[in-house]
């Protein structure tokens, strides 16, 4: 309608392309025509004959809703059906006048289910409102009609008139009155003890007019919730009844006088004349028109397109707020090309694009037929139109409405040529006063048809300008409704179709490149795009581009570039477009959506139901048969490589100058190859879809896990075609799984699924789910050898279809009959046959497989197989720790060998653990053996693991070692297996490995572990015959040696921690590896002052600085005397208790314990601290230093004191005198405990000592104290 809010209104009909009339179309053939009577029905005679009773009163008209006519006389009412005249009906329980009639529906719950309409008659006291209900019969379930005798409700009119009555989907019911008023009438169900209605009405919802113009009709929008009114002035109002249909409020009112002005602001050509008065008006629902909202028509035939919202604003579906004239459109008779134009019409009715007039002519009434319906995709606004000259005067006209809505009724339906193999044919009833004439209006499907049957399929004007008219492509999409038709009756029209649809398909053209997009205007196609073309309201892409379609519309090849090499046929885009309109319906529509049926519980239900399901199955199998028949759209299995690489290719050449229409017609054909392969697949899923609403749908999807109910919910058809094969395999098992839930055989379902969708279910799916019957069945069996035999059987069946099965599942089943064997056996098979060169071995088993992406694939495949096994161990292994009861035999249901599961005390689940990891490893494939051995060492059962004697695990330890170095468990089974089978060398390598790792996984304390279990191991037999075995251990205890010195350094820095800055970071590299000695004093001991730890590496280094190492003793005593506390003995006491720590370190040791630079300090630090003399020698003789070695370092330190200031200080000069009677004193107080010769040279080396002693006491001043005490022990001694 070219309108725009610069533009402002428009008209039509004034030019010749406007109305190119069938019958003057060039080359056509002149009884072709697009409105057809179909039957001419007589009034029946019962009818006839109460007209010589009338008195006073006639009316008659259709109620086309439940296909009836109607007639009153007076004050009765005679119903009957128009097509056949039977099941006359009548009511005269009214005493008055029939002044109006209407058929509206009920509310919703307020009567009995039964009432499925409301008749309304109104008198000139009364309204009464009767129950219409149907009884089902072989015409179908209206077939036989009753009104209930006594009326529903019956009130009185209040003096006012009503002259029309109208109703919506909701319920509610409207009366207009030949005052000008409107009114409601609002029942509701109360509770009362008579069970009554109650009414609220009648509601005064429209105040009288000013002056009195009646309402002559009412015209209700059901899918908007909008009302219109006409008056007999042709005066237009517009009601909101509320976005949800329950309230209402005027809007605004336009009358004939200003309408009229409108229009002549937008025709100025034409006089006022032409476009009063107003006769008519149809409300145009959403599906119709977004932006039209009525449809006005005058007495002239002149249509006014009207929209409730302004002309700047047009936004689909708004609620009203104004009332504005859209467009003109004149009927024919304005243009030169047409010279008849109707006149004094007085009925007409528009919907879905067509418009019926009944105009008076010569005093005989006319029927004209305007419809755009073979002009869908025109920039302008064209129209066929046809005239049929009625039997008689024409008193009604209603349109017969099939309930094949398949479209949302708030989005604007794509016109007739994209819904016609959905839809039938329009059909009118008019009422005239000889009886009913039914009209079909034919579809562009129904006038090709037509056109065939004339010209018998050949070439003729007629079929030319059909296609002339349709265009190539439109033309050939409507002859395949025709040649996929499969009835017997059809055989002959669809040979014709046939042969239209490959005469005027023609053939792909190569195009100039950098001229022709493929995506431009309608002669180029693509085939990633099933869609309709069509002006910008109706132009969406079915198919969206994305590689997941172009994979499965065009496998060979990826989608096209805007430049194209070629343009497809119109048979090829035909087809596309055919099988688009064939799945537009459901493409973006949810599979599954929630109604709550009973008010509480909410169902998952199907969005199409059965009827739906089989009606689109009908025809995609229809179309599926069409293109296996007509094996020439198929490409020749012969084609080129060459060719078929070239489209693989995306960085396509598009400037080759090589590309013939061959490779056109060869491009094509695989396209075509893909769109039978998508139409088949189409059928399956929708074959699969009947079959799961015929079982119970919402019980199906109920069954479903939450999380896939969700999934499911959001999933649409397109999805469920192109992408989702997995939700149909879900949906199978779960129909498949509610057969075996009941008990029931699989045989009946299975047979039907192959049946309907083979590829979606296969072979292998079907011997599936028999074996799962078996096993379920096997459950209820309680003789044991039945029992065995039945899971035998499963088991070879589901060898049979391995690796095609649903492993999972039917390894859980066989697992719950604990028939472990047969899954190894099963799995054990799938590997095989999946991998049967061994690849997954030899990828395994190679050490440079890097590159290897084939062994790779293989080897994942097999684990993912033998996955099932590790989840049967990991079900024993749970029940492993269970306390298990009774002492029973048990059935290992694989083959006829009975397995003892517990005939001893010992817990049964561990016998049958070990019995199942024992058949694992009898089987002969490496890479389940690896499997296991991963699942065990995950389990942390090494015990058990090291006992494996077989190849298999020292390759599978070994490889795991190098592929993850810092597995430790894995290094360590690795050792232990090695030490289990007496290869004592590996194992000392493995774990010397270990100990010098570098890094924080082994702690210090681990090292030491595995250096000792290495020198353990080399120091077993038969090691000392290989001399670079013994070279090995030296190196080992040496290492071990050093590890102990770097312990004691670490156990010192955890001890000083806090004195130590950064003393967790020299902890965790203490931890990280083995260090050399010199990398020990230098990193560690010296930095740190670790004086002892310095002692000892001096002594594992075996360094003889003596200076060096009396230092560190020097420090060593210094830091002990620091660290003391409390009297002279104490503090003594504790310093010896370091030394004499030490000296155990140090006993064999010639260097790191310089006795007598040691005794010589120790007496000096006792003389400073006023100790008893005896207690250095009493604690050296405790440490089992040699008596002979201690006297001769006293009598030295006696000797060499002479020269020392500090023992000629009065307090100290006889210090080492006494130390040493007290020293002679331990070995007399002991003496005993030495044999005869040591005792008589200790005893004379003592005895010279004394003598020594004495000779040079005589001499000094004050020491007869001490010279008695020598005396003394020189006695003692005399007498040993």
């Amino acid at each position: 309608m070219n309108v725009n809010p610069q533009t402002g209104s428009t008209a039509s009909g004034l030019t010749d392309q406007d109305y190119p009339t069938l019958s003057g179309m060039p080359l056509t053939a002149n009884n072709l025509t697009q409105i057809k009577c179909v039957s001419n029905v007589p009034l029946p005679p019962e009818i006839v004959d109460h007209f010589t009773h009338i008195q006073c009163h006639c009316m008659m008209g259709l109620f086309a809703e439940i296909n009836r006519a109607w007639l009153t006389v007076d004050s009765d009412i005679y119903v009957w059906t128009y097509e056949e005249n039977t099941d006359l009906a009548y009511f005269d329980g009214i005493n008055e006048t029939i002044l109006c009639v209407g058929l509206v529906k009920p509310k919703p719950k307020v009567f009995q289910s039964y009432i499925k309409h409301l008749l309304v008659l109104t008198t000139a006291v009364d309204i009464i409102v009767l129950g219409v209900t149907f009884s089902e019969g072989p015409n179908g379930p209206m077939d036989e009609i009753q009104l209930i005798p006594d009326p529903v409700f019956t009130m009185p009119t209040d003096g006012v008139t009503v002259s029309s009555i109208a109703g919506t989907s909701e319920g509610r019911l409207f009366l207009g009155t030949k005052e000008g008023s409107l009114y409601e009438i609002c029942y509701q169900k109360v509770n009362l003890s008579t069970s009554a209605l109650s009414f609220l009405v009648p509601s005064f919802l429209n105040a009288a007019l000013s002056e009195e113009d009646g309402i002559c009709q009412i015209s209700v929008d059901n899918s908007r919730h909008l009302l219109y009114t006409l008056t007999e002035k042709g005066a237009i109002e517009v009601c909101d009844l509320g976005e949800k249909g329950n309230s209402f409020s005027r809007v605004t009112k336009l009358s004939q006088s200003s309408l009229v002005t409108q229009a002549m602001n937008t025709v100025k050509t034409l006089d006022s004349q032409n476009f009063r008065p107003i006769v008519s008006i149809s409300a145009m629902e959403a599906y119709e028109s977004g932006n039209i909202n009525l449809v006005a028509v005058s007495q002239t035939g002149v249509r006014f397109y009207m929209s409730v919202v302004g002309l700047s604003n047009m936004q689909p579906n708004q609620r009203p707020y104004t009332f504005t004239l859209v467009h003109v459109r004149l009927p024919p008779g304005y243009s030169a090309n047409v010279t008849v134009r109707p006149r004094a019409v007085h009925i007409s009715h528009h919907r879905d694009r067509n418009l019926m007039l009944i105009s008076t002519v010569n005093e005989k009434d006319v029927l004209w037929c305007m419809s755009s319906d073979l002009f869908p995709f025109s920039q302008t606004l064209m129209e066929a139109y046809n005239t049929v000259s009625l039997d008689g005067p024409a008193l009604a006209i209603a349109e017969m409405r099939h309930n094949t809505h398949q479209y949302d009724c708030l989005v604007e339906a794509p016109p007739m040529v994209v819904r016609q193999h959905s839809e039938a044919p329009h059909k009118y009833v008019v009422l005239t006063s000889q009886g009913i004439q039914v009209f079909i209006k034919l579809r562009p499907v129904d006038l090709l048809k037509q056109i065939l049957q004339e010209s018998h399929g050949h070439d003729t004007d007629a079929l030319k300008a059909f296609f002339m008219i349709q265009k190539d492509e439109q033309g050939c999409a409507t002859s395949l409704i025709l040649a996929s038709l499969e009835s017997d009756d059809n055989m002959e029209i669809a040979e014709y179709a046939t042969r239209v649809f490959f005469m005027f398909g023609g053939e792909p053209k190569v195009t100039q490149m950098n001229t022709t997009n493929v995506f431009a205007g309608t002669t180029m196609f693509s085939p990633n795009i099933i869609s309709t073309p069509a002006p910008p309201h109706f132009q969406q892409s079915l198919y969206p581009q994305s590689p997941n379609l172009s994979q499965a519309l065009s496998p060979e090849h990826a989608s096209f570039d805007v430049q194209s090499l070629f343009t497809f046929s119109s048979k090829h885009n035909g087809l596309y477009l055919y099988l688009g309109r064939i799945l537009r319906p459901i493409w973006n529509r949810r599979c599954i959506e929630n109604i709550c049926m009973d008010g509480r519980t909410v169902t998952n239900q199907s969005t199409i139901s059965s009827e739906e399901c089989i009606y689109i199955l009908n025809n995609l199998t229809a179309l599926h048969s069409f293109l296996m028949r007509n094996t020439q759209l198929s490409a020749p299995r012969s084609a080129p490589a060459a060719h078929n690489s070239m489209f693989n290719n995306t960085s396509m050449n598009l400037t080759r100058a090589n590309y013939t229409l061959h490779d056109a017609q060869l491009d094509e054909r695989q396209s075509l190859d893909a769109l039978k392969v998508f139409v088949c697949h189409c059928c399956q899923i929708m074959g699969l879809w009947r079959i799961l609403c015929e079982h119970q749908f919402h019980s199906l999807i109920g069954a479903l896990p939450d999380n896939q109910q969700q999934i499911l919910q959001n999933t649409t058809f397109k999805d469920l075609f192109l992408y989702r094969q997995d939700i149909c395999s879900v949906l199978i098992t779960t129909l498949v799984n509610s057969y075996l839930s009941d008990n029931a055989s699989v045989d009946s379902i299975s047979a039907k699924l192959r049946e309907v969708c083979p590829h979606l279910y296969r072979t292998e799916d079907a011997a599936f789910s028999k074996a799962s019957e078996i096993l379920k069945s096997s459950r209820t069996i309680q003789n044991l050898d039945e029992k065995e035999e039945l899971i035998y059987s499963a088991l070879q069946l589901c060898k049979t279809i391995s690796p095609h099965i649903n492993l999972a599942e039917v390894c859980k089943e066989f697992t719950s009959l604990k028939a472990y064997k047969a899954v190894i056996e099963l799995c054990f098979d799938c590997g095989k046959k999946i991998d049967p060169d061994k690849i997954a071995e030899s990828f395994y088993n190679s050490d440079d497989n890097v590159a290897d992406q084939e062994g790779y694939n293989y080897f994942q495949k097999r684990m993912e197989i033998y996955k099932q096994i590790l989840s049967m161990l990991e079900n024993l292994y749970a029940e492993q720790n269970q306390e298990q009861g009774s002492n029973v035999q048990e059935r290992n249901y694989l083959t006829n060998q009975t397995v003892l599961i517990n005939g001893t005390d010992e817990p049964r689940v561990g016998l049958v653990m070990q019995e199942v990891i024992n058949e694992i490893l009898d089987c002969p494939d490496e890479i389940l053996h690896i499997a296991l051995y991963e699942w065990m060492v995950s389990k942390n059962m090494t015990g058990d693991l090291i006992k494996i004697g077989k190849s298999s695990l020292e390759t599978y330890l070994k490889r795991t070692a190098v592929q993850h170095p810092d597995n430790i468990p894995v290094m360590d089974l690795l050792w232990k297996f090695y030490e289990s089978n007496n290869n004592h060398t590996a194992a000392a390598k493995i774990l010397n490995s270990l100990a010098s790792r570098r890094g924080n996984t082994i702690p210090l304390k681990d090292r030491l572990s595995y250096l000792a279990r290495a020198i353990m191991c080399m120091r077993s037999d038969k090691v000392g015959y290989a001399p670079h075995l013994g070279i090995f251990l030296r190196d080992l205890e040496d290492k071990m040696e050093v590890a102990k010195v770097q312990e004691q350094i670490l156990e010192a820095v955890v001890n000083l921690q806090s004195q130590i800055p950064n003393a967790q970071e020299v902890i965790l590299a203490l931890n990280s590896e083995l260090f050399e000695i010199s990398q020990l004093y230098e990193n560690f001991a010296e930095p740190f002052n670790l004086l002892e730890c310095q002692l000892a590496i001096i002594d594992c280094a075996g360094y003889t600085d003596t200076s060096l190492i009396e230092s560190i003793w020097q420090q060593i005593l210094s830091d002990e005397i620091k660290k003391t506390t409390g009297s002279g003995n104490d503090r003594m006491g504790q310093i010896l208790t370091k030394v004499k720590y030490l000296s155990r370190q140090y006993a064999h040791s010639t260097h790191c314990f310089p006795l007598s630079y040691i005794v010589y300090e120790l007496e000096i630090v006792n003389a400073k601290l006023k100790g008893d003399k005896y207690l250095v020698p009493m604690t050296l003789v405790s440490i089992n230093i040699p008596f002979e070695k201690l006297i001769s370092v006293y009598n030295n330190l006696i000797t060499i004191s002479v020269n020392d200031h500090f023992w000629q200080v009065e307090e100290n000069e006889f210090h080492l005198s006494e130390a040493t009677a007290a020293l002679i004193n331990c070995f007399l107080n002991n003496h005993e405990s030495y044999n005869s010769v040591e005792k008589r040279k200790i005893t004379s080396l003592c005895q010279d000592t004394v003598a020594a002693l004495l000779s040079n006491l005589y001499s000094k001043p004050n020491t007869d104290y001490l010279v008695n005490q020598l005396r003394n022990i020189q006695a003692k001694l005399s007498r040993i």
